[in-house]
């Protein structure tokens, strides 16, 4: 080093002067002053280290890409396959080759423009397995990009989304109003109309947008990921589904008045067929007690009812109030009389308000709407846009338009013989095809049942609680009041607590229970209210719903229910005769369920009061008036 330094300061070797890091003064000897030797030396010495070489980057699965650039990918690496075994040829020039396979190429395919560059950018592709290098990626680099700023674009979404449903043109002008008063500087980078309408449909996803401009409902019934029941392990009768629904048909009373019916029915969840089923004015509880009855007395006793929150069900006397019993203001639980289900052994379920999913049997009316509604010439469609224009020219000719006896018949038959009898499409894989009854009778695996005086019993309807009065206990039905009372029902029970049971189609007697459900007496009604009811008799049995039975298929109906050899052939026609042919050729088999549950009324059939009779009461009518002789006597001095 020290004679560097003095080569330095003697001029024998160029070096400039200088001053170090720490202030002192060095020599600076430049790399050209040396020979090339030890200027190879020190570049070997001193040369950077060269960065590692950056990680192949992993190739993308194929099926990450769209049906199109797969066939563009599978189409590059045929021509590269092509164009190797092209230029194969012993002896042929290779550029040559190339430009004879690029015209080649060119001629085949009129409107491609492939090039020397292009075909070894896709080889070179090809070999590093790089997919990406085989798409065409022009117009590509700006998918999912946006032209709108970030808060412009949120400020538009908070107008947009908006359960008033705003229009779009709106919102955007909105926007640039909110925009021009509150980030002004923004303003100008609000792009046009038709931008916007094009993100929303692109970028806004469609939960989204039905939680923001149609609300929670909306979201729950459309977009909301449901509960999937499971039917698979479900036997027929466990579950029924009961429902109303309205007839989109115009039908015709007695008294030529026109109205729409409606049916009240049961529907068997397991198989899908309706198991019980009225016809009737209004739905009611007195309806749903009958559509009921039909049900048991052909199925069985199903163990679980599901119903919504309608007053026909939830009724003190059928499945009780529910959610809707209010707790008394004083405290003290009123006795409630065990509802009919209760007595029936049923368990009821209540349907989430406002839930469309719950509903099963809707869609089942939905098929009643679209396969039998839509058969009568009075059809009147769900709203005004379904509504046939043809209607209000069928409505002026009295012939056309059904009695309610007419399409009564034609709707029992139809439910019982042509819908039980379509193929199942339910939940349950191994039973799609097979008709729905069949269905039904396979998986039936225990039938309750009752006999009829049992099942009487079970279904009359209950009163409130009420006090024997001076006349007993009354009814109050459209209007009238009925008593029931005797001599012996006032003696032993006036002033006391009790309830009764009644058949509404048998108004002349009552049957008495006590607060702890035991059964008392039968007390007939009285005979003047009787007179009185008497005159009234079609006005009550309408206001409880009662529908008269049919005894014979009228002329009309039969007419409704056959096929004439030679007319014009309406729709309705031919799947009234199905029903028939169904209901003849009886090719499903029986159910024979492995359990028959026989049940019975939990009531006892001898009264508890029975020692109340006339002959005791007209014992102790002597005993008093004896007793009373003997005080008079004694009053006037005779002794006894």
């Amino acid at each position: 080093m020290r004679n560097v330094q003095q080569r330095a300061q003697t001029g024998t070797l160029r070096a400039e002067r200088g001053v170090n890091a720490n202030g002192r003064p060095q020599w600076l000897i430049p790399l050209s002053s040396l020979d090339a030797t030890l200027q190879d030396k020190y570049l070997k010495q001193h040369r950077p280290t060269e960065p590692p070489p950056a990680p192949k980057a992993e190739a993308k699965p194929l099926d990450t890409y769209s049906e199109a650039e797969r066939e563009e990918i599978a189409h590059w690496r045929r021509v590269v396959a092509e164009w190797q075994e092209y230029r194969s040829q012993p002896g042929a020039s290779k550029t040559q080759v190339d430009e004879q396979y690029i015209l080649l190429y060119n001629l085949q395919h009129p409107g491609a423009e492939l090039s020397m560059d292009i075909l070894y950018r896709k080889w070179r592709a090809v070999r590093e397995d790089n997919l990406d290098g085989l798409i065409d990626k022009r117009g590509k680099w700006r998918k999912g990009r946006s032209s709108i700023d970030e808060t412009v674009w949120q400020v538009f979404l908070s107008f947009w989304l908006d359960e008033a449903g705003h229009k779009i043109r709106k919102c955007y002008e909105y926007t640039k109003s909110w925009v021009r008063n509150e980030y002004p500087d923004l303003y100008s980078t609000i792009p046009s109309y038709a931008t916007f309408t094009r993100h929303l449909q692109t970028d806004v996803p469609l939960p989204v947008k039905v939680l923001g401009r149609e609300g929670k409902k909306a979201f729950d019934d459309r977009c909301a990921p449901y509960i999937r029941r499971v039917y698979d392990n479900m036997a027929s009768n466990d579950w029924w589904v009961a429902d109303n629904h309205t007839f989109d048909v115009i039908s015709q009373r007695a008294d030529g008045t026109r109205h729409r019916l409606y049916l009240t029915a049961f529907f068997d969840a397991r198989s899908g067929i309706f198991t019980g089923c009225h016809i009737t004015d209004a739905p009611c509880s007195q309806a749903t007690l009958i559509a009921l009855r039909k049900g048991i007395l052909q199925y069985g006793i199903p163990d679980n009812i599901y119903v919504d929150n309608g007053r026909e069900f939830l009724t003190h006397d059928i499945g009780g109030l529910g959610h809707r019993a209010k707790k008394p203001k004083d405290g003290k639980e009123i006795y409630a009389p065990p509802p009919v289900f209760e007595r029936l052994g049923i368990k009821m379920t209540n349907a989430i308000v406002r839930n469309a999913k719950t509903k099963i049997i809707e869609r089942r009316f939905l098929d009643i709407k679209d396969h039998m509604s839509r058969l009568f010439a009075t059809y009147t469609g769900g709203n005004v846009v379904e509504k046939p224009e043809c209607l209000k020219h069928i409505l002026k000719d009295d012939g056309s338009i059904p009695t309610d006896e007419t399409m009564t018949q034609a709707v029992t038959e139809l439910l019982e013989y042509y819908f039980n009898r379509q193929p199942y499409g339910g939940a349950v894989v191994a039973d799609r095809g097979k008709p729905r009854m069949q269905v039904y009778n396979e998986h039936l695996q225990r039938k309750r049942v009752a006999s009829t005086n049992d099942l009487a019993l079970m279904l009359m309807r209950s009163s409130r609680p009420q006090k024997v009065g001076k006349r007993g206990v009354h009814l109050d039905i459209a209007g009238q009041r009925i008593d029931y009372w005797t001599p012996e029902m006032l003696y032993a029970l006036q002033g006391q607590q009790v309830y009764y049971r009644y058949d509404p189609d048998n108004l002349s007697e009552v049957r008495l229970y006590d607060l702890q459900d035991r059964y008392l007496m039968t007390v007939p009604a009285d005979n003047t209210a009787v007179l009185t009811y008497g005159a009234s008799q079609d006005e009550v049995k309408e206001a409880i719903g009662k529908v008269r039975r049919m005894e014979r298929v009228t002329k009309e109906a039969l007419e409704y229910s056959t096929l004439p050899m030679i007319g014009k052939q309406t729709a309705l026609n031919l799947v009234l005769q199905q029903a028939h042919i169904n209901r003849e050729a009886q090719i499903i088999p029986d159910a024979e369920p492995k359990i028959l549950d026989v049940q019975r009324a939990a009531d006892n059939t001898e009264p508890l009061l029975k020692a109340v009779g006339a002959d005791d009461l007209s014992r102790m009518v002597r005993n008093a008036e004896q007793r009373a002789q003997t005080k008079g006597k004694e009053e006037d001095g005779y002794d006894l």
